[in-house]
């Protein structure tokens, strides 16, 4: 959350009025194109890693902080599916910070709206995932409702 605020307040002051659409020169348009292709860069680094060692230290990290009691059941495949999903939640956020400090406000008005229609198929999603896969279906559901 934090960063994602921080991200926000940086596109504002490259946006410079908060619309592209309204006398934005090329040239700051390519400054915050570059701006947000190297935070998603730079993101996607930091996630690759934890996709490299979270999921294999999953179980080790349950083990020595809560013991065997859940280690040895659901949590440590949880936490393995979670690792992967950090990566989608990062990237959301801060495409969603470009948007809301890039966007005029009918702009604003059509993304909320579909993130109506989004939230109501989230909502299904979740339902579904749940009860074929428990709390990793939970966590797909949210994976997949990122992605739209």
């Amino acid at each position: 959350m934090l960063c994602a605020l921080s991200l926000d307040l940086y596109f504002s002051e490259r946006a410079n009025d908060g619309s592209l659409s309204t006398g934005q020169t090329p040239e700051n348009v390519s400054n915050l194109e570059g701006s947000l292709l190297g935070a998603l860069k730079l993101i996607t680094l930091i996630g690759l890693v934890v996709i490299s060692f979270g999921p294999s230290y999953s179980y080790t990290l349950l083990n020595l902080l809560y013991g065997r009691r859940y280690s040895d059941g659901e949590a440590t495949a949880v936490l393995r599916y979670y690792c992967v999903y950090i990566i989608f939640l990062a990237m959301n956020g801060t495409s969603e910070a470009f948007l809301h400090s890039v966007a005029n406000e009918n702009q604003l008005k059509q993304s909320n709206n579909m993130l109506l229609l989004f939230s109501a198929i989230y909502t299904v999603l979740n339902v579904a995932f749940i009860k074929s896969a428990g709390a990793v279906g939970l966590i797909a559901a949210n994976s997949v409702s990122i992605l739209w």
